[in-house]
């Protein structure tokens, strides 16, 4: 608060009482063991093995979390194809380094059990990419081809095909692209909805159909949010529901509107608990967006095509 919010409130008896406590993102020593164990935690949760030695060298940068998280999940996508690649039948235990040179802009991973290794580069919207373009889901690839077909001048295939991979494996949450052709939006949606487990969403306009409820709306009210998580749960626990949405924005406002479900964040509504959040692992958003393409929902995509 403002100091001088801070002390009109506290004229009043019910915020007598009210203290202003400082919120700073985690630094220093305690992010980088914050790191160190999230990698660990997406690694053990992936390849379902119980011990884990990671030798970690990068630089964990400052504030906000988000862009480190985002960073950490995707360099777990990568160790853990890197070590399917290996000669081993299980993974009872994992040894690898990690070790960023800022001079290049590479991060190399190897194996300290099999010795191999993979350089990644960061590329366009912060996403990391293997330096030596490899095909890691063939799902990907295949829907790249088939996207070329109908669009020859499609920018950055070996970008989307990279974006596509994070999708099926639970990568990023969301993956979000963007497109100001409403051509492609669509025949990537419909390409991507296709494929076996994955639920689709299609022709959603933020300005026509509610995104989620607001707290005074009938617990049936239709609206995006309520349609994700249905979807969600017909998945069943055992598996990851493969969610794909259109979206489609005419104007500045429904951008602006789709800004919350976009954002890599679980969705909380005013009485949302930890079970009625809407967690966005396995969610595809396929944006249309009508115009400019405002700073709100860049700064959330993953890729623009």
């Amino acid at each position: 608060l403002e100091p001088s919010s801070l002390e009109t409130l506290s004229k009043l008896e019910m915020f007598q009482n009210l203290c202003a406590v400082r919120v700073e993102a985690v630094s220093g020593r305690d992010r980088h063991s914050f790191a160190l164990s999230y990698l660990n935690q997406r690694l053990k949760e992936t390849l379902r093995c119980k011990n884990v030695t990671i030798d970690l060298e990068i630089a964990c940068g400052e504030g906000d979390t988000r862009p480190l998280v985002r960073y950490l999940r995707m360099l777990s996508f990568y160790i853990c194809a890197l070590l399917k690649q290996q000669p081993q039948s299980d993974f009872g235990s994992v040894d690898v380094s990690v070790t960023q040179d800022v001079n290049t802009n590479l991060t190399q991973i190897t194996s300290n059990q099999s010795g191999g290794s993979m350089q990644l580069k960061c590329g366009s919207f912060q996403n990391l990419y293997a330096a030596t373009p490899c095909v890691l889901d063939p799902r990907s690839s295949d829907i790249v081809v088939e996207m070329q077909k109908n669009h020859p001048d499609l920018a950055d295939p070996s970008d989307l095909c990279q974006i596509l991979d994070f999708y099926f494996a639970g990568t990023l949450a969301p993956v979000v692209i963007l497109s100001r052709s409403k051509e492609l939006i669509s025949d990537l949606t419909i390409f991507v909805s296709r494929l076996e487990g994955v639920k689709v969403i299609r022709n959603i306009d933020p300005s026509s159909y509610k995104i989620m409820r607001s707290l005074y709306d009938p617990s049936d009210t239709p609206n995006l949010r309520d349609d994700i998580l249905q979807l969600q749960r017909d998945g069943g626990v055992q598996s990851q529901s493969l969610v794909t949405i259109e979206l489609t924005c005419h104007t500045n406002d429904s951008q602006m509107i789709i800004r919350e479900i976009i954002e890599d964040t679980p969705s909380m509504t005013a009485f949302s608990s930890e079970r009625s959040a809407l967690y966005k692992d396995g969610l595809l958003f396929c944006v249309y967006v009508e115009g400019d393409i405002t700073p709100e929902i860049a700064s959330r995509a993953s890729l623009v095509i």
